[in-house]
């Protein structure tokens, strides 16, 4: 028997779980939340903004009548830009950019390969409005002085850069935004720069910045800056007096020992600590004895210490040229040799005016010690082996006798005067025929040599005429340790060996 099921039941039955199924997979939706969607990578997330920035310059450039803001906003902001940069200060680097480019290289000057890497002091700078804005007067004052050989000496150039700092520092205002500390060696930065163009910066001058730098980054913050510039011209004074001056008298104390009565000394040019320990020598301590002065050309500094020892009592002067450097040395017993520095190196090397190592020689081959005068200030932790690599070059007409340089000696205007007053005589008709004759053959003789004299002159003032000739003005040489037996210091008598231990204990207390 067979049942027959109700239809409207059966529809029934088959709804009730299609609706349990819609409302299970309901509350699961709602339990675990939406579908995942797909993660995107860098590329297309990069792509995707560009997009939207695109489509936002659209619209805007669309609401700003076709000008795009941000380009507009671009050179706004590099207009503002350009103003700051041009409003900021230069660096000590724009400024050395700005000098060499300003730099007048004259076309004539003839330098040898081998020292081309050098300047010389035809080099000028040019006074451009920014340069003349940034640099104290002080310190241009200086650089022409330091330029044209009026302040001459590593100590006496230090001691002057030093004093103009002072004004320098008196005069500098801190501008807003910054502070003493920071922007003051900026500003210095800028006046050393302008300094190097009169000359290169000798190594006493160099240890006096650094150490200047450092007094002022240890300057507290919290000091106003009328304090700040007072303490630091203090500082400045104690550094001049201690490291320069009172080194000085203590030099002098100890080489004093060298020098008896009736001692003969060698020098060589000008030294401000040698001149002391001579002064010193028969003033405070009333020694009589010769000094045998040596000097050369161009500078011919040995005559300044000659003209202000030579009103001393007891010292008698004897004045030579380097070229008759081997007959003084041969007919006078020299008993030392006292030469000055313009900085001593590391490998116990002494670096002083050109002609230096000559006379050093010269002494230790006729057995005299050779005793050499410097302060610690001026020791260098350079090494160097030759006098080409780092040198100095002056103005090469300064070697020859051209016409604003040639003088007449005293001999030969003593000859030319001889043969005036005999010109005189053959006028007024004294003497015979033959003396005349004589007279008058002597003196074409004179005429003809002094044409020569003139050739010869026209020709070596018209050097740089010739291709193939070169005149080199070098300022500084080398003398090797072997040739100096001890350094005298304020801090004592050592040899050369031990400048590396000086430079040490020099470093430790500053």
């Amino acid at each position: 028997m067979t049942d027959k099921k109700d239809p409207k039941a059966t529809s029934q039955a088959s709804v009730v779980p299609a609706a349990t199924a819609s409302t299970s997979a309901a509350a699961n939706a709602s339990k675990t939340g939406p579908p995942p969607q797909k993660t995107l990578t860098n590329k297309e997330l990069k792509e995707l903004k560009k997009k939207e920035k695109a489509a936002k310059r659209a619209a805007a450039k669309a609401a700003h009548g076709g000008a795009n803001p941000d380009q507009q906003h671009d050179q706004h902001g590099k207009s503002n830009n350009n103003n700051n940069k041009s409003q900021k200060p230069k660096t000590a680097s724009q400024l050395k950019k700005q000098m060499n480019s300003a730099k007048i290289k004259d076309t004539d000057v003839k330098i040898p390969a081998m020292f081309s890497h050098l300047e010389t002091r035809e080099q000028r700078i040019a006074a451009s409005p920014t340069v003349a804005s940034i640099v104290h007067p002080s310190i241009l004052a200086l650089t022409l002085k330091i330029s044209t050989y009026k302040v001459v000496g590593s100590s006496t150039r230090c001691q002057s850069m030093l004093e103009a700092f002072k004004d320098v520092i008196t005069s500098y205002k801190t501008p807003e935004g910054t502070s003493l500390q920071r922007h003051l060696t900026s500003h210095l930065s800028h006046q050393i720069e302008y300094l190097k163009t009169g000359r290169p910066l000798s190594v006493s001058m160099g240890n006096a910045i650094r150490w200047l730098k450092q007094k002022i980054s240890q300057i507290p913050i919290e000091m106003s800056d009328e304090d700040a510039k007072v303490q630091l011209k203090e500082d400045i004074d104690l550094f001049i007096q201690e490291k320069i001056l009172y080194s000085g008298k203590v030099i002098t104390q100890f080489a004093s020992g060298h020098i008896q009565n009736n001692s003969k000394i060698l020098t060589y040019g000008h030294s401000e600590v040698l001149k002391k320990l001579f002064k010193y020598c028969a003033i405070e301590e009333n020694k009589s004895f010769d000094i045998y002065i040596v000097d050369s050309k161009p500078l011919f500094e040995g005559k300044k210490l000659a003209k202000e020892l030579s009103s001393v009592k007891n010292i008698k002067c004897h004045y030579n040229l380097i070229t008759s450097l081997s007959s003084v040395l041969e007919r006078s017993s020299i008993d030392f040799c006292f030469l000055g520095a313009n900085s001593m190196l590391s490998n116990g090397r002494l670096y002083s005016r050109v002609g230096t190592a000559l006379v050093a020689m010269s002494s230790k081959n006729k057995s005299i010690p050779v005793l050499v005068c410097c302060e610690s200030i001026k020791f260098s932790d350079k090494v160097q082996l030759d006098s080409v690599t780092l040198n100095e070059l002056g103005d090469a007409d300064d070697m020859i006798n051209t016409k604003p340089f040639n003088k007449t000696g005293f001999n030969l205007q003593q000859y030319l005067n001889n043969l005036e007053a005999k010109k005189v005589e053959e006028q007024n008709g004294a003497g015979k025929k033959g003396q005349q004759q004589q007279q008058q053959s002597k003196k074409e003789k004179d005429d003809k040599l002094l044409q020569s004299s003139q050739k010869n002159e026209e020709t070596l003032s018209n050097w740089k005429d010739y291709p193939s000739l070169n005149i080199l003005n070098v300022l500084y040489d080398l003398t090797p340790p072997e040739y100096i037996q001890k350094i005298i210091t304020e801090v004592g008598a050592l040899p050369p060996s031990s400048v590396p231990v000086i430079l040490r204990e020099y470093k430790s207390i500053t």
